[in-house]
């Protein structure tokens, strides 16, 4: 059995990225090293207030980092390894869908949709 702080922080880290924004977030923060609130919010369509309450718990969370660079706040992953985490997740998913090619067609077309830049809708 795991020790109760590992359970613990694990808990954590998983309620953290249970969210489909959140998870957004990551992603295009992968793709695109630092962004501010304004060209998250355009890259995902998100507002921003419901954007920032997203960045600040990922913030407290320890997986991302801010950087003040004159009036704007650059936002960029602090844990590469989430980026292991949601592939593995995703592996997961493929593997209990196989067979089933609609759903992973379309989880595939969602997944893709996440980064595309905005004006290629």
């Amino acid at each position: 059995m795991l020790d109760e702080f590992v359970l613990l922080k694990l808990s954590k880290l998983f309620n953290i990225i249970s969210n489909q924004i959140r998870i957004k977030i990551i992603y295009t923060l992968m793709e695109n090293k630092a962004l501010t609130v304004t060209e998250i919010s355009e890259k995902i369509n998100i507002p921003q207030n419901t954007l920032s309450a997203h960045l600040k718990i990922l913030y407290e969370g320890a997986f991302l980092k801010k950087e003040q660079k004159w009036r704007n706040v650059h936002y960029s992953l602090k844990e590469p390894k989430l980026k292991e985490i949601l592939e593995l997740g995703s592996k997961i998913l493929y593997n209990k869908w196989e067979g089933n090619w609609e759903k992973i067609a379309e989880a595939k077309r969602k997944m893709e949709s996440i980064n595309k830049p905005q004006g290629d809708k």
